[in-house]
């Protein structure tokens, strides 16, 4: 688990930044790395990727080194219990909840997360390994 953890790891520190700001250095001491989980739809009172995006300055000045989201893709609705079903219950890998907003918004929420953070983690599944 810990090999496929620092693997995801270090894709996520492969990503660039765009050319007008700087890519922020992967922790050296990981023992005090501060990790912290985005549930993007409780978040904000909009529950978007743009109303989420405005609090990132907010979460760097907490100390935050690695921003993980819980998953973001469409939610099936087969045997869904309750209204909202449960954000693991993916129904397409590939897209993005329309709640959250557009695949755009949310590239442009992951680009400005490079740039503040160490990592960006989207929706790993611990228990897939």
């Amino acid at each position: 688990m810990k090999r496929l953890f620092g693997l995801f790891l270090a894709l996520a520190l492969l990503t660039a930044c765009s050319e007008t700001k700087q890519k922020v250095d992967a922790p050296t001491d990981w023992a005090n790395t501060v990790v912290y989980e985005m549930n993007v739809r409780q978040y904000t009172p909009e529950g978007t990727f743009a109303a989420a995006q405005k609090q990132l300055p907010r979460l760097k000045d907490l100390g935050i080194d690695i921003l993980w989201l819980m998953p973001i893709h469409p939610i099936g609705v087969k045997e869904r219990k309750g209204t909202l079903g449960s954000y693991y219950a993916i129904a397409d890998y590939k897209a993005v909840n329309p709640e959250f907003g557009t695949m755009k918004d949310f590239e442009d929420f992951g680009d400005e997360c490079r740039c503040r953070f160490a990592a960006f983690i989207e929706g790993l599944l611990g228990f897939w390994f």
